[in-house]
């Protein structure tokens, strides 16, 4: 099955032909326990470490990804017509703007290329990137 990984530290986007999902989180530098599931699109999902925004953002590395602020490492894979995983090449992934610390991030932010990432419960925002994250979202 083929993959992508996207390394924002090397600033390198490549595919990996690997036996599944498990084993491309593995070569990302992914632990599978500690991910989080997202959707650049109808057709592409992306893995990330779970509490990748929470990491000071002077130790994080961010690329922007389809409107998407990513921290740190992201295998990317296809969905299929009835949401199966399915092959994804690197030709096929949106380009991928590498982003060098936090004024960079502010900047793709201020232009419009990414949200500021936030976490909100009712309409009260508890937390918005680069805060420390909130008391006991980190492990």
């Amino acid at each position: 099955m083929k993959f992508v990984i996207v390394d924002p530290k090397k600033r390198s986007v490549e595919t990996v032909d690997l036996g599944d999902l498990h084993s491309a989180l593995i070569e990302a530098g992914l632990s599978p326990g500690e991910v989080d599931h997202g959707a650049l699109s109808r057709r592409m999902g992306y893995v990330v470490y779970q509490f990748g925004m929470f990491v000071p953002a002077t130790e994080q590395h961010y690329c922007a990804i389809a409107g998407r602020l990513i921290a740190g490492a992201a295998v990317l894979y296809g969905v299929g017509d009835e949401g199966e995983t399915v092959d994804l090449m690197k030709s096929a992934v949106p380009d991928v703007d590498f982003l060098l610390g936090v004024n960079d991030v502010e900047n793709a932010i201020y232009v419009g290329k990414v949200k500021r990432p936030v976490l909100s419960v009712n309409g009260e925002t508890l937390w918005q990137w680069p805060q420390k994250a909130p008391p006991g979202m980190m492990p």
